[in-house]
């Protein structure tokens, strides 16, 4: 009876209820923040945040840093396909008439 009591206590203890994490605002967080926030979730979790290092245009120096969740950057990158996609359909559309 006392084995079956721990078995029943060390599974209830193992079993852990999902942590509710709000999405965080990347452009209001220092990159020290960013690092605890990531620290926590798997890169792989839709609100790990993700920054990149772009060069500012007409400087050899000067970095710009954009940081997004992977949530944000997957939205990011689905809207500019489709903006792509909706020039060569507009293009396809005008070379075929003839104008």
């Amino acid at each position: 009876m006392f084995a079956s009591l721990l078995l029943l206590v060390a599974a209830e203890t193992t079993i852990a209820a999902p942590v509710e994490i709000e999405e965080p605002n990347p452009k209001a967080m220092s990159r020290a923040e960013i690092a605890a926030f990531n620290a926590k979730l798997a890169r792989s979790h839709p609100y790990y945040i993700r920054c990149r290092r772009l060069e500012e245009t007409g400087s050899l120096v000067k970095k710009v840093y954009s940081c997004r969740t992977n949530e944000q950057w997957g939205r990011a990158e689905n809207v500019g396909n489709d903006n792509a996609r909706d020039a060569v359909e507009s293009m396809k559309g005008k070379y075929m008439s003839g104008n």
